[in-house]
């Protein structure tokens, strides 16, 4: 029969677990902003983007891995190498990169708005740091009235 987990185990599972979704979201769209640079087109830098954002920390924790006996390794490793390179991206290009990467990040929320995709594209706007300016609303024009005016005979 399997252990009851403490309440510090589920504290560290779970902020773990936001870690790994948190660093995920920030580094896709770091990877795709990157991938902007080369190409608009939205399925290019979606694609690359999500294959750099599961390679990479894959890549690490093969590196951390024991290389004698991978099954002696200790338990949550894999997650916590995971979380800390998924985390270490989002830190490096939206954190202290900012000054740097934020025309990046600003072109990918003017993609994602262009496209359609208002609530991405205020994520990364808010990501980037910045404040969006949505397009104002059209100004409704009055309608031309049925009478002119003036009278139909020209006269008072």
């Amino acid at each position: 029969m399997a252990q009851s987990a403490s309440g510090w185990v589920l504290a560290q599972r779970a902020i773990k677990g936001a870690g790994i979704v948190l660093g995920g979201v920030c580094s896709f769209v770091t990877f795709s902003s990157i991938t902007g640079i080369v190409t608009g087109n939205a399925w290019a830098r979606g694609l690359v983007a999500l294959v750099l954002t599961v390679a990479l920390p894959l890549f690490a924790v093969d590196r951390a891995l024991p290389r004698s006996d991978p099954a002696k390794a200790r338990t949550g490793l894999m997650g916590d190498v995971i979380a800390l390179v998924l985390l270490g991206v989002a830190l490096l290009f939206i954190g202290i990169g900012q000054p740097v990467t934020r025309p990046l990040l600003v072109r990918e929320g003017d993609r994602l708005a262009e496209d359609g995709r208002d609530v991405p594209a205020h994520l990364v706007y808010f990501l980037a740091g910045v404040r969006p300016v949505d397009a104002p609303a059209p100004a409704l024009v009055p309608a031309p009235s049925a009478t002119p005016s003036g009278s139909a005979s020209g006269g008072p």
